[in-house]
């Protein structure tokens, strides 16, 4: 959940500089906008695909590289993630 005013491009932007080798698209599938969230607030829902050539990624790795992003999202745009299980 992020501010209204928050671009995708920014999102996306925050997540490329990361420069994570293995993730290889993100992909913005949802914006919800609705007073149930906040007011002046909106939700994206975004897959993300990682892959390595060499070999299967482990849950540990790709576990990793998602705190990564959470936390890049939370630090520099101020962003709630909501995780879906």
């Amino acid at each position: 959940i992020i501010d209204k005013t928050i671009s995708y491009q920014s999102v996306e932007n925050s997540i490329i500089s990361l420069s994570l080798s293995k993730l290889t698209g993100i992909k913005l599938f949802d914006v919800f906008e609705s007073e149930k969230l906040a007011k002046g607030k909106k939700s994206f829902a975004i897959t993300f695909t990682f892959l390595d050539k060499e070999k299967t990624l482990t849950d540990i790795e790709v576990d990793s590289m998602m705190k990564r992003i959470i936390n890049i999202l939370e630090k520099e745009i101020n962003a709630e993630i909501r995780r879906n299980a």
